[in-house]
């Protein structure tokens, strides 16, 4: 078996498979494009491969059989004939280690349960001038990079496009950048937001001819905030954008129960649900009772302890999104 390790964040995984190709393929690891697991998270490590690391992902690439995949809190195997799968999948994000795969599960998974790290499925900014995180959260489709775009007209520097990571020290509590690329509608920066692209200086892409329906994978680093945050301000917002709405529509989120249902939702949702991946293959939720049990605490104590201003439930357009924060 070819092996490899990583960290990601704090998780230190193992990787394995007959197929080393597979394990090191620069569009999932390296690339700026759609399914790269950098549009998830920061960086990958390279780190030596021990007995000793948190997890491991044991991939067996072989045809004609039944595919399978296994789950224990040490290890996630899975077999198939990858090799197969990767060239005929209608979309690669669903895979192994796709962005929305199975290898990015279990990495959550990981950060939970070995470094009590929580993964909120939410773009974030941090402003100087005001010692304060933004973190949009909502689902996919949410619109929660328009938020982004608008930070970047004012002093917003980007923290994370998609995921945020969390989690409490003796020192109080940390927040850890999440990834830098954001996959992004062109008619956003085109038309909507046209000083933030002053900013990010992307290039439009000769022959476009619907701006709306392309996006691309845009490297946001050069305009990031600090790696780290302990104890700052926190602005929490729970988004949907809706196109051509003119009027926002501002509530302020009072109940304590309500917030941690929004920050338990959230940080549950790109690690529970179950997944198709590579069209075909059924998985089961990576996440279990004990982990939702801790899940919960720590999102109630997040409540509790962690500086916030009022909580904002936000209905707006592109251009107005910011209004009432």
């Amino acid at each position: 078996m070819y092996k490899r390790a990583v960290k990601i964040v704090d998780a230190r995984m193992g990787i394995l498979s007959n197929n080393e190709k597979l394990i090191h393929e620069p569009r999932y690891f390296e690339g700026q494009v759609m399914e790269s697991l950098l549009t998830n998270i920061h960086s990958i490590e390279k780190i030596p491969f021990s007995d000793d690391l948190d997890s491991y992902f044991v991939v067996v690439d072989e045809p004609n059989v039944q595919p399978q995949v296994k789950v224990t809190e040490k290890v996630c195997s899975c077999t198939g004939d990858f090799t197969r799968y990767e060239k005929e999948c209608s979309d690669n994000r669903y895979s192994l280690f796709g962005n929305l795969g199975l290898f990015f599960k279990y990495l959550l998974a990981t950060l939970e349960r070995h470094h009590n790290i929580y993964s909120f499925h939410a773009s974030s900014m941090y402003s100087p001038s005001r010692n304060t995180l933004l973190m949009v959260v909502g689902g996919a489709g949410a619109g929660k990079t328009v938020f982004l775009l608008k930070g970047l007209e004012d002093d917003w520097r980007i923290f994370s496009t998609e995921m945020t990571h969390f989690r409490f020290t003796d020192k109080g509590y940390e927040f850890t950048m999440g990834s830098l690329y954001d996959n992004i509608r062109l008619g956003n920066l085109i038309y909507d937001f046209p000083q933030a692209n002053q900013r990010l200086k992307v290039d439009i892409p000769p022959g476009v001819t619907d701006v709306w329906g392309h996006k691309i994978a845009i490297d946001m680093g050069h305009i990031s905030a600090e790696l780290r945050y302990l104890n700052p301000r926190v602005t929490l917002v729970d988004a949907k954008i809706e196109s051509g709405r003119d009027k926002p529509i501002v509530k302020t989120v009072t109940r304590k129960e309500k917030i941690v249902k929004i920050l338990f939702d959230n940080c549950t949702e790109k690690l529970g649900p179950t997944l198709v991946f590579y069209d075909v293959i059924p998985v089961e939720s990576f996440d279990t009772p004990e982990l939702m049990g801790r899940r919960l605490k720590v999102m109630t104590r997040f409540v509790e302890e962690v500086v916030m201003n009022p909580v904002k439930s936000v209905l707006a357009g592109a251009k107005n999104c910011m209004e009432g924060i």
